[in-house]
């Protein structure tokens, strides 16, 4: 292994053989689950070839807390609504829901979630334990879960195998203004063409148009990294701003008109946002902070959900809103602005936020936590405002609306007016300031162009009701994108932790063609894996606190000891040195 991989970390490093370990584990734990579902889909064919009929039977596909659980007809799976559960679950951890949504019905939250959540001697009725003991019948009816779990472990073999093992040759990045403003516009024109639909609401930032939104930044975010378009950083950092405004507008909107601070709800989210992050860290051994949009957007999430959870029950009162926004400023200014005291907050969770690039061993390794995190550091705030005030500014719009053609003309043409003189001015005095000095003043000014988006795109009830699809469907995968760009698009060259400096070439020597070709692998394979994401969540993060604390149980004895197998094959069968 140490011949393949180039490691950043002194080989005496603990935290390297607790790496190594963990990674090898991971391996064997995805070998032994691609061989259980070959198992499970063997045992299937025959047992569908001796009932005779032509139907298909529908997979359990869940993990069940009970032997009952198991042993239940195959037709109760919770896999066949995944696309609407994911609408009220995890997808609103990357897109922001609009406030005018019905109010559902809320668990108790995660503080009071705790205590005696399950019986420990029915962690054995589990169906992973029972598999493990030779329980055919378990086999059968985890069969989808299996089944979504060996093809996400193959995925993993896929970045390693494109992104560790030098099998598959880097190309350089090039960068030419024209073919990179083509490819968006041609993208933009197709889209309009083919899939410019209407939307049921009239309501401003209704899921369809933030889906488009972080859908067509999405697509300028990831080609600026493959083409190094480094003349558009600032508008990157706008684009990331507006992500982060999206987390505190969604997160609020959510938790505010549903009241759904349930610990199932709140666990599903942190799965959405962490679960391929925290495998492919394990198998490519890099660092979290390397994909800082992951431990980002999570810390801000926590941040809104703790700040509408204190007296949830006075979040209707305009005054206690007020002083928990203002309390969120005071945090944010403290922890950022105050020397020392970032530091000494995130102290205790360096093992998990730092960052060490290879090219620059010598930097602190939480100085890329501080200045990634920092630099949106008001923004999700000023997300929250605006999912507050959304229902006033709603009324505002449909108030312009049933005003006569000629004053809504004229109300509507000077909100333009004023709109576009102020991005002139904060184009002309900050966004075309150079790099350094540009990211000092982004935290306090970002918010301005993000509010004259909103205002242009929802100024006639037209712009509001209709959306393009295909940057809806690129808006959905964003996680995923954002992930796999760094192993099966772009190349970290084989090194650990190290920053996507390459291109993945599949086709050397034809640079349009091999873009093609790796764009439609990559795409692909991000919106797979958003899918195995969320049947994954329903199956082991499901609507019941006691399934789900029996699930992390499991899941941590079995990560104790893959860890401990993987721990043998590397440092004694393979005799990699301590």
């Amino acid at each position: 292994m140490s011949d393949i991989v180039v490691e950043s970390m002194a080989a005496g490093d603990t935290m390297h053989v607790m790496h190594s370990s963990a990674q090898m584990g991971c391996f064997l734990i995805f070998a032994v689950v691609c061989a259980l579902s070959a198992m499970a889909e063997t045992a299937h064919a025959r047992l569908h070839g001796r009932n005779g009929s032509g139907k298909r039977e529908d997979d359990l596909g869940d993990l069940p807390l009970t032997a009952t659980g198991v042993s239940k007809g195959l037709g109760d799976s919770p896999l066949l609504d995944v696309s609407r559960r994911d609408e009220e679950t995890g997808a609103r951890a990357a897109a922001p829901a609009s406030a005018d949504e019905s109010v559902g019905k809320s668990g108790p939250p995660v503080a009071e979630s705790l205590g005696p959540l399950f019986d420990a001697r029915r962690l054995a009725q589990l169906a992973p334990v029972r598999i493990a003991l030779g329980d055919k019948n378990a086999l059968l009816a985890s069969r989808g879960t299996l089944r979504a779990w060996a093809e996400f472990g193959l995925v993993l073999a896929l970045f390693y195998f494109a992104d560790r093992t030098g099998a598959i040759p880097d190309s350089e990045k090039s960068y030419s203004r024209d073919l990179f403003l083509a490819l968006f516009v041609a993208l933009a024109a197709y889209g309009y063409r083919t899939s410019l639909h209407k939307s049921k609401t009239h309501a401003p930032l209704n899921r369809e148009q933030t889906e488009e939104w972080k859908g067509w930044m999405q697509v300028l975010f990831l080609l600026y990294h493959y083409f190094k378009a480094t003349e558009a950083y600032n508008a990157i950092r706008l684009f990331i701003a507006a992500y982060v405004w999206m987390t505190g507008f969604g997160n609020f909107s959510y938790y505010y008109v549903r009241k759904d601070f349930s610990a199932p709800r709140f666990w599903q989210m942190m799965w959405r946002l962490n679960f391929f992050v925290f495998f492919t860290c394990l198998v490519m051994r890099n660092d979290y902070t390397l994909y800082y949009i992951c431990p980002m957007h999570t810390l801000f999430t926590l941040f809104v959900y703790v700040s509408l959870l204190a007296y949830k029950e006075h979040n209707d009162k305009n005054t206690v809103v007020a002083a928990k926004v203002f309390a969120c400023v005071v945090v944010a200014y403290v922890l950022w602005e105050v020397p020392g005291v970032f530091g000494f907050v995130f102290k205790p969770f360096q093992f998990l936020l730092k960052y060490t690039d290879p090219t620059k061993p010598d930097v602190d390794p939480m100085h890329e936590w501080f200045f990634r995190s920092g630099l949106d550091r008001y923004v999700w705030i000023y997300g929250m405002v605006c999912a507050y005030c959304h229902p006033r500014y709603e009324s505002l719009l449909k108030w312009i609306d049933e005003k006569p053609t000629a004053a809504r003309v004229a109300i509507q043409t000077l909100m333009a007016g004023f709109t576009l003189l102020v991005l002139y001015w904060y184009h002309e005095t900050i966004y075309v300031l150079p790099k350094l000095e540009y990211n000092k003043v982004h935290p306090y000014t970002s918010w301005i162009p993000i509010t004259c988006f909103i205002v242009l795109r929802n100024l006639t009830q037209t712009l509001r009701n209709f959306y393009v699809e295909l940057f809806c469907v690129c808006g959905k995968i964003t996680l995923e994108t954002y992930i796999s760009q760094f192993h099966i698009w772009l190349s970290t060259a084989n090194v650990p932790n190290g920053q996507p400096s390459k291109l993945m070439s599949l086709v050397p020597g034809y640079s349009l063609v091999n873009f093609l070709v790796a764009t439609v692998a990559y795409v692909g394979i991000s919106h797979r894996v958003f899918a195995l994401t969320n049947e994954l969540k329903v199956a082991c993060v499901p609507n019941d606190i006691r399934k789900i604390a029996a699930h992390a149980v499991l899941g941590a004895l079995i990560a104790v000891g893959a860890t401990a197998a993987g721990f043998v094959v590397v440092h004694v069968l393979m005799l990699e040195p301590l």
